[in-house]
Formats: C-alpha cells, structure tokens, sequence
C-alpha cells in the first residue's frame, strides 16, 4: 500500500499534513483493550484496504502524488512504518512499535508543554528560541507532532499517563486522503453504512466525518419513510378491527387527508407562508392519532343509539348520536387547536411554522368530521351493512367454498364475541369498581408521579441543552457513527480543540451606526435581511471622541477584558488615531492637516479626515482593523470595534450566559453616558450556540403554560364548570410533567424538533381527558360516583384502545434511522399511554372526591335545566307520588284510573348499581310499597275498595288495568336452582301491544313468536350508560350477578349480533320466569321502544317521556306466585334537561 522509502525521505512519503478537509474515520478496540498493539495496527491496515481503498470510485476521488498515485492515509501504520522505514504498515513488527512507543514519550513531554510547535520542526534555521529545548530526534520530522496532534488521543502520553509502563490508546484517528462532501456518499453507502463490514476480532469504525451529514439526513428522510407508513397502518388497522369494516375506516382516512389538505391550503393561501419545513410532515401521524380517539367514540354512541333505538330510523339515531359525539368533538377539538397554537409564541421558525400548520389541520378536521363521520355511518349502514346480509342469504349459501367461509365467519364471530365480553367485563365492572374503591391510591400515586416528573425536569438533572450549533446537531440515532464522532470523538483529540489566544476566547464586538432589526421574514429562515442604518449616529464630536477614549480605558479595568492578541482588532482606535498622527508615518504622507496636531478633540471634518488618511496608509491587505466603516460618499457609516475578553468559548450554557450577562450590563452601563449619537450600540460574540440554548430554555416552559391557560379556558367554555375545567387541566398537566420527566430519564438533549414535540405535547394529551369529562358532564345522574361510573363505562373502551393502537404506531418507529422519526414515536407513545393512565385514573378519582354534583360549581345560564332536575319536582308545585288529574286523550265519556307507586320504603343510593356492579345487596327481593293511590279518570269505572290483603289488591289493580295498553317487565326474584335464559319479545314496530286476560288459577298461553336475542355492543353496557338520561334510581337496572339478563328496552345490538332461538316469551299478566333481583322505582317516567317515533322525538334525548304518555308500566310482584301488577303513568311528567 506504501510505495518504498528508498528514494525519498520521510517528508515526501506523504502529501503534506493531515487537514481537516479530509474524511476521518475513529478506530477502537473491539475488546476495549489498548490500539497500541501489532494486531490492531495491522486490523487498521487490512480494513482499510479492503472497505475503502478496494471501492471502484476510489481512485477517482482520492488525492495524486507527482507520480500519479493515490496518496497514502495518515494512520497510525503507515507513521509507524515511515518512522520505521518500512514500505508499507503490514510489513512492522513488534520492535517497531516499541521502539516508536518510546521515541513518542520522550517527545509528548515537550509536545503538551507547547514546545514542540509546527515552527519547530525540519532543518531549517529560523527556529523560534523555544525550539532549542526540544530535542533533534523530535523535531527532525513531522511525524512525532502529528501523531500526537492529530491521530492519537488527548489521553495516550497526557502528562497524567505519561510514567504508565504501558499506557491505553482507546481512540485513533485515520485521514482518509479524500475531501469531504457529496462525493463520499456512493463509498459510504457501499461499504461503510453496513455495521458488519466496520469491525474485525480486533478494531471497528465507530465513528466518522466524511462531511455527508446533511446529505445523508436527506436519503434517510426518504429512506425511513416507511417507519411513519407502518405507524398509520398500525392506527388504521386497529381502528378496522374496532370498527369491524374496512370502509369506514378509508373514509375516516380520507377525511385525515382532506384535513391536511386544507389545511395547507390555508398555510399557504389565507396565511402567505412560504417556509414548509420537513417537520410539519409529523401532522399526519399526530392529526391521525387525534381522528382515531374521534371515531373510536363516535362509533361507540352510534352502537349504543342504534341498540337503544332499534326500529327508530337513521335520522333518529344521527340525531342521538351527534348530540353527544358533537359536543364531545366541540370541545376536544378546541382545546386541542388552541393548545398547538400556543406553540406559536416560541421564537423559532419551524416550531412557529408547525404550530400554525397543525392548529389549523386540527381545526379543519373538526369542521370536517361533523359532517364526515355521521355521512359515513349512514352510508355503511344504508347499504353495506344490509348488503353483506343479504348477500350470506344468497342462491350460492349452500356451495362448499361459501360453507367454509361461514364456518371461518363463525369461528371468528365467536372470537370476537369473546373479546366483546371480556372488554365488558374489564371496562364495564374491573375498571369502574377499580378506580371508585381504590380512588384515594390512584390520586396519591399519580400526584407523586407528576411531582416526580416536575422535580426531574425542573430541577435535577433537568432537560441537557444542545451543546453543537444546528449544523453539527443530532439528527441521526446516537449510535450513528456521525453523530458518535460530534458527540463523543471530534474532542478526544487536540487538533479539533480550540488553541489558546486564536479564538479559544470569548470576544466581544461593540457595533454603532446600524440597527440590530431584522427585516426578513421571521417564519422563514431562509430568507436574507437587509441593513438598517441609524440615522442619530454620529461619532466625529468632540463628545463623542471623549466618550469613545473613556469607553477604552474603561474596558481595560474590567474583570473580562483579556489579553489582546498581536494585529488583532483594537477598541482603542481614538489613541491609535493619536499615536498615529504624531508618528514619522504620518510625515510620510506629506505636508497635511493631520500630521502634528496634539490638540485632543479634534474638530469633527478633522477628525475624520485623519481617520481616513490612517486609514489609507495602512492599506487593505493590513491585518490590523480600526473599526471605522465608510460610505460611498466618504462619510462615517459605522463602528466596529473588537476586543478579546479572558471567558473561555464553552458551550456549557451557564457560562455563556454568564459572560453575555456581565458584558451586557457593563455595556449598558456605558451606553447610559454615551452621546445622543452613540447610545444606539449593541454588541455581538460567537453566541449561536447560546442564543438557541437560551430560547430552549426558556420558551418551553412559558409555551406549556400557555397551553395549559388555553385549555382549561376552552374547557371551561365549553363545560362552564369550574371543578371540571380545573380537574382537566390538572391530569393534562401532569401528563405533560411526567411525560418531560421520562424524556429526562432517557437523556434526551432538547432541540429544536424536541422543543417541538413538548410543545405538542399538551394537544396530544387533552383528548382522553376531554372524553371522561364530556361524559361526566353529560351524566345524567346527580351523585359524584354515579357519574364517574357512567363516564367510565361509556368511553374508557373507546380510550384504552386508542392508547393502544398509537403505542403500536410508536414502537414500529423506533427502529428509524432519523433521530425525528424515533423521537416522534418515543412521544407519541409516551404522551398516549401516561394520557390514558391520568385520565382513567387521576381525573376520575379527582371527580370520584370533588367532582360536581347537581349545578356545584357550575356556571348557570337563565332558563337552563341540569339532568338531575328531573324528578325533583314538578310543574305546578307538585311531588310525585301525589294524585294528579288530568286525561290521556282517551275516549270522551270514559274515565281513567290513575295509579302512582309511592317511593320505595328503603332508596338505595343512586350510585350503588353503577359504582359497586358486584354489591351483595343486589340479591336482596324488592320491598314494594302497598300504598297504591287511585285517581278518576276518564277510561273506566272506580274499583271497589282496596282489598285487605296485598295479594287482593294486586289481583284487583290487574282486573282494574286488563284493558288498557302495557309496557311488560318480568319478575327480578331469585330462587334456588340455575337461572333461566334471557327471555325477549318481539313484535312489530308501530303496533300497540295487546293485554291478555289473564288469572291465577288458570294462566293462558297463546302461540308464543321466535324472539331473538340481542347482545348488547361492545365495550358499552345501555343498562348503565345509557343515552336516555335516566338515573340508576330512575329505571330498570338488572343485577350484574346475572348478565345474560336482559331488558328489551334497555338493551339492542346491532344486525351483525343478532342470533335467532327458540325460546318463549310470557305474554302480558302472565306469570315471568324467575330472574335475580330487580330494582324498581318508578319515580320517573320509562322509556318505551313501542311508542311511535314522533312522539320520541319530540323530547330531548337526554330525557323521554312527558305529558300524554299515558302508558301503563308493569309493577312485579313480590312473590313468585302471583302475577304482576299493572300501574298506569301519571297524565304530566317532565324528566327532561338541557345541558
């Protein structure tokens, strides 16, 4: 590889001196063992060779000698070899590496005490005097100072390690005899992006600089695309399995599209922006993971309206549905649009730029969706749905392939209903019962969690800033062999460190004449700014010229001001003006105005007509500037003036901050004295770094806040509930809190898409927590435990499966090679999953404790009812339970008797069936009240007295109700043996029911129809989360001992659960099958699918039933002998409410 030693000397075996415009590569053990072995220098060799040098564009990219050969590498072989005088580095031996180990120690000695120099070395004669302490065998040749300059590490021979017997080398460094840039990208794809092809059994490549990093970050950008594709395969697919149907999850995918079309529609038309940066690509991904949450819940409530509705049409159902989902995405919708526009206050483009882009799309697709998803649901349910049964039903059912496909059908309905049940018992009872006992753990675990996580990234060890300027920041994973080399190699070795007095300083550049204003476009970073000048400047009076020496003088007391290097830039250009005018070279010039006037100030055209002539005389190629700026006219622009302070550059932020702090307050200081002309100074350093350090660390916290501020007043707004705005913002901000303590915990260093995704990530947390408090809202129960109960029946399906699905979509992009892409997963996964965990669990024990009951805390409006109004009283001043008169619209010259049960003489709370489903007291036989009031009314006759017994009296109210229209219960008690199978009835919709005689001693049993079965939807129990808005109190509630046990009327399903059996149905008066325990108290008026639609309708759905429902409800009777009792309703009732 190296040609022979014979005919020139060491000098010429290389092309000059290692230069950082070569690509370098960082070699280590493989064992973490020492280099400095024959193994390892031979591996060095080998890789080499066989990686780089053998690649067929080599030779065309590498550097020529004068005999039009590519030039050797500067590695730790080829040295070994020069100063060995071998050809080539696979020829050393173990002598030479000895025997050149101890040539570098005796010479590092000199080399870190600054003696042995570049201006030390060769033979020539014009040594500084420092070089005559540095030994012949050290300077004669280049190669001792290079090797410990540039490929050996800072630690090997350092003056701690130098009396190890055998010291560690752990890093060197090979110059590839390449440029940096583009042109390295074909090797580098082909034989170094590949982890395999960089380690042996005894050195690996573990990091690089071949100048590609932008140019890879490109490639890889379209190259890892894929990751963010898997992600929206994983939502979309998660939410087909939830949906069970392929067409309405293209349509909601569709509608993600269109949002973030219109969106950029506005971006670019109605907002005029011209900058799109990459980053706002991530919408997709986020806008996605908030249309999920949307649909999951929508498709929930159209499930429920649809069992609760089951001969109602589509129009009904949207309607139901749309009156939650629409408030619900109201609300949400809002908080999460003003949250991601909160990010809008940060001062750095593409943060600006993605706030406004992503605020937008979550807008449109608030606006799209209203219309989009209820548009949708018919559609499929108009003709897909219907198709699909149609087509099982078809000409071809009996065929083999159809056969198999329904047994494959079948053994994945059964699947499906398997998980259906035990969601059911995980979201329906587990979870409901969980959060309520265990409230008082859930609120203290996670309050410690969201203190830990403000303690771990306010205090210690708090988010790392980045310590590179943009160029060189992190884009690729930290294992990248380009980002390893930034991070951890570019300061293992002493060239790459800045030197002393050449710009190892701090300087300070104090500028005058024009504005620090930016005239360009502050959203694009890519446009150019143009010059302000300062029309007030003035520096040739003699005010000014005082002032200017003072400034001088002054700087040279302060604590900061340092050494000032030779032909640097001087401060003091007023005692330079003066040294110079009473020089011989201003004699030089000739006879003039300038030359022997000591007379300080001078007069202002005098002043800077010598300054000029100074200027003139030193001409352009000098290396010394004295600050003063020119016009075309000739006239004085600007000031310029330069010195060095003692600070250090660091990138450590505190101390940047410190020297920026203590120059801007002396500067201030000054400025406070300065002429009219001059106070309009500023003062500039090598502060990229610190400028963006110092944005990061301030603005994420006041954009949070701001965000938080945001949400709970859109909450607030749209709930007008303190308590719950309040309880809201606090799972959303301890979401945020232990979200940032985690991304601490994995030693993230915050930038610019970091300062991004935390900014993002209140938006992305508020969902799940919108979704609890619209439904604890919209509870229709007055107690605190009920309301949490229904909130968690109704949506905690909907949100755990959410969760999920963007968990899945984070983990398949971590694998990305794009820093962007993996910290995109990273957030979305983490920001979900604590979201879902605060909301299920701190939210609702937080309302499980405060949560409002009837209107606390709750800003009313004039004319507005609350759900837990209904039934607290009545119009005119009347309780229940008080006769009432009043017709039904029944015949003229008829009369109706009119029966009210009393309320029960032992209430049970409102919140024991929902909070507690597994309460032993639900096996308890009902205690009915014998306090039966009768009323005239138009319909029949008044019955004899009441009888002296109970069972009398029942038997009598039947004969009294034998003619009139009934809604049929069964009876709720419990005897020995196994229970019965659900028993429902079915009849044809619009048809009033007919009452049958019935008696004691002889039941009749007319043919009795095939009723079906109907399972209730997944994830959603009507009995205890029902769109009705009746309390637990207020309707049938069956006991959870036995949940086949179904009501008709409280209990649908879709088609798709519908099985047909042979079962019977009781008919009206007879007697019911025995069942656990029913809770009545008919308090409240009951829902009835039997009624026509119109009459439905004309209520809200919060609430049904009013004035002229006149239908009679069935009391059961307390013992299983005897047949029920038919009581009518009362003629007026209201149970109604708006929210």
């Amino acid at each position: 590889m190296v040609e022979s030693l014979e005919d020139r000397g060491q000098e010429s075996f290389f092309c000059g001196p290692p230069e950082k415009s070569y690509a370098q590569l960082v070699f280590m053990s493989t064992s973490a063992g020492s280099l400095w072995n024959l193994h390892a220098i031979h591996s060095i060799c080998r890789m080499e060779r066989d990686q780089i040098r053998s690649h067929p564009s080599f030779g065309a990219l590498c550097q020529r000698t004068a005999a039009n050969e590519c030039c050797p590498s500067w590695s730790l072989g080829n040295y070994v070899a020069v100063l060995s005088n071998r050809s080539s580095c696979l020829d050393i031996t173990q002598a030479d590496t000895t025997r050149t180990l101890a040539l570098l120690r005796a010479c590092a000695l000199y080399y870190h005490r600054g003696a042995l120099v570049p201006s030390c070395l060769g033979p020539r004669k014009d040594k500084p005097p420092r070089c005559t302490q540095v030994p012949t065998k050290c300077s004669q040749s280049s190669a001792v100072y290079q090797l410990l300059h540039f490929l050996l590490d800072r630690d090997f021979l350092s003056p701690q390690t130098a009396d190890y017997q055998v010291p560690s080398l752990k890093y060197s460094l090979l110059f590839l005899p390449t440029l940096k840039g583009a042109s390295m990208m074909g090797i580098y794809l082909d034989r170094l992006a590949m982890p395999w092809g960089l380690s042996d059994n005894y050195t690996s490549v573990t990091g690089m600089d071949l100048g590609l990093k932008q140019e890879l970050l490109r490639h890889y950008l379209a190259q890892d695309t894929v990751y963010p594709l898997l992600a929206l395969a994983a939502i979309f697919l998660s939410m087909a399995l939830y949906l069970r149907s392929l067409f309405l999850t293209l349509m909601v995918l569709l509608g993600v599209l269109g949002s973030l079309l219109v969106a950029f529609f506005l971006y670019r038309v109605a907002f005029r922006m011209a900058y799109f940066p990459f980053v706002n690509l991530a919408a997709l991904v986020l806008l996605s993971s908030v249309c999920a949450n949307h649909t999951l819940i929508f498709f929930d409530l159209w499930r429920l309206s649809k069992s609760q509705l089951p001969s109602g049409g589509l129009a009904q159902r949207v309607g139901r549905t749309m009156h939650h989902f629409g408030y619900l995405l109201l609300v949400s919708g809002l908080t999460t649009g003003a949250a991601f526009y909160a990010s809008y206050l940060s001062r750095l483009p593409a943060v600006r730029c993605f706030a406004l882009y992503m605020g937008t799309a979550v807008l449109a697709h608030l606006a799209l969706t209203l219309a989009w998803l209820p548009s949708a649901a018919v559609l499929h349910e108009r003709y897909l749905a219907r198709g699909c049964a149609s087509q099982a039903r078809g000409p071809w059912a009996g065929s083999a392939p159809r056969r198999l496909a329904l047994a494959l059908h079948r053994r994945l309905r059964g699947l499906r209903r398997a998980a259906a049940s035990t969601s059911r018992l995980l979201f329906q009872r587990l979870l409901p019962c969980g959060v309520i006992k265990f409230r008082y753990i859930w609120i203290c675990w996670f309050a410690a969690l969201a203190a830990g996580g403000a303690y771990i990234a306010g205090v210690s060890p708090r988010l790392r800033l980045p310590t590179l300027p943009p160029p060189r920041g992190q884009v690729f994973r930290p294992s990248h062999p380009f980002e390893r080399f930034d991070a951890e190699y570019r300061q293992q070795f002493l060239f790459e460190r800045l030197p002393q007095g050449e710009g190892g300083h701090m300087p300070v550049v104090l500028v005058w004449g024009i504005l620090p204003v930016d005239t360009g476009d502050p959203l694009d970073p890519r446009s150019n700014s143009s010059l302000v000048s300062d029309p007030a400047f003035s520096a040739s009076g003699p005010e000014a010229q005082r002032w200017l020496l003072a400034l001088c003088r002054g700087a040279r007391n302060q604590s900061f001001f340092g050494a000032q290097p030779e032909g640097w830039p001087t401060l003091c250009f007023v005692e330079a003006l003066q040294r110079w005018m009473e020089s011989p070279g201003c004699a030089r010039l000739g006879p003039g105005l300038c030359c022997g006037h000591s007379g300080f100030p001078w007069a202002p055209q005098l002043f800077l007509h010598c300054l000029k002539m100074m200027a003139l005389e030193q001409g352009p190629e000098s290396p010394r500037d004295l600050g003063a700026r020119f016009n075309t006219q000739g006239g004085l622009a600007a000031l310029v003036l330069q010195f060095q302070t003692n600070f250090p550059y660091s990138p450590d932020y505190s101390q940047a901050h410190h020297f920026y702090t203590e120059v801007n307050h002396w500067l201030a200081a000054e400025l406070g004295r300065a002429p009219p002309g001059l106070r309009r100074g500023w003062f500039t350093s090598r502060l990229e770094l610190y400028s963006l350090q110092h944005s990061l660390s301030t603005e994420p916290a006041v954009v949070l806040g701001l965000a938080l501020a945001l949400a709970f007043a859109t909450l607030l707004l749209g709930t007008w509930n303190v308590p719950l705005s309040l309880f809201s913002v606090a799972a959303v901000a301890g979401t945020v809190l232990l979200t940032v303590g985690l991304l601490v915990l994995l030693e993230w260093q915050l930038n610019t898409a970091e300062a991004l995704f935390l900014s993002a990530s209140v938006g992305l947390s508020v969902d799940f927590t919108v979704n609890y408090c619209i439904s604890y809202h919209l509870c229709p129960h007055p107690d605190r435990l009920s309301r949490v109960a229904f909130s968690l029946r109704q949506s905690s399906c909907a949100t755990a499966v959410g969760a999920a699905a963007l968990f899945a979509a984070g983990v398949l992009m971590l694998p990305a090679t794009v820093l962007l892409y993996r910290k995109l997963g990273i957030v979305l996964m983490m920001v979900k999953c604590v979201s879902c965990g605060f909301a299920s669990f701190f939210f609702q024990s937080l309302c499980c404790f405060f949560g409002p009951e009837k209107n606390c805390g709750q800003i009313l409006w004039p004319c507005a009812h609350l759900p837990w109004d209904a039934g607290t009283g009545e119009p005119g001043g009347e309780k229940a339970g008080r006769p009432r008169p009043g017709s039904v619209g029944g015949v003229p010259g008829t009369c109706s008797e009119q029966y009210e049960l009393q309320p029960l003489a032992r209430r049970r709370s409102p919140s024991f069936d929902t909070s507690t489903a597994t309460s032993k007291l639900s096996h308890r036989p009902s205690v009915l009240s014998e306090d039966l009031q009768l009323h005239d009314g138009p319909y029949c006759s008044r019955p004899p007295p009441g009888p002296a017994s109970p069972r009398e009296l029942f038997l009598d109210h039947q004969a009294v109700f034998s003619q009139c229209p009934a809604l049929q219960t069964s009876s709720p008690y419990k005897q020995a043996g196994p229970s019965p199978k659900t028993q429902a009835r079915q009849g044809s919709p619009g048809k009033k029911a007919e009452l049958v005689q019935a008696s004691l001693e002889a039941p009749a049993h007319p043919p009795r129809p095939k009723p079906q079965v109907v399972e209730p939807p997944d994830c959603l129990c009507s009995s205890a989360s029902t769109l009705e808005g009746l309390s637990v109190s207020d309707e049938t509630c069956l006991s959870t001992s036995e949940p086949s046990a179904r009501v008709p009327d409280s209990v649908g399903a879709s088609p798709e659960d519908l099985d047909e059996t042979e079962q019977t149905v009781p008919e009206r008066g007879q007697l019911n099958e025995k069942r656990d325990t029913l809770w009545l108290a008919l308090k409240e008026t009951v829902y009835d699918p039997s009624l026509p639609a119109s009459h439905q309708s004309s209520s809200s759905w919060k609430g049904r039933g009013g004035p002229g429902d006149g239908s009679p409800v069935v009391l059961p009777n307390s013992q299983p002998d005897l047949p029920d009792v038919w009581v009518r309703r009362p003629s007026t009732h209201t149970s109604g409410y708006s929210s």
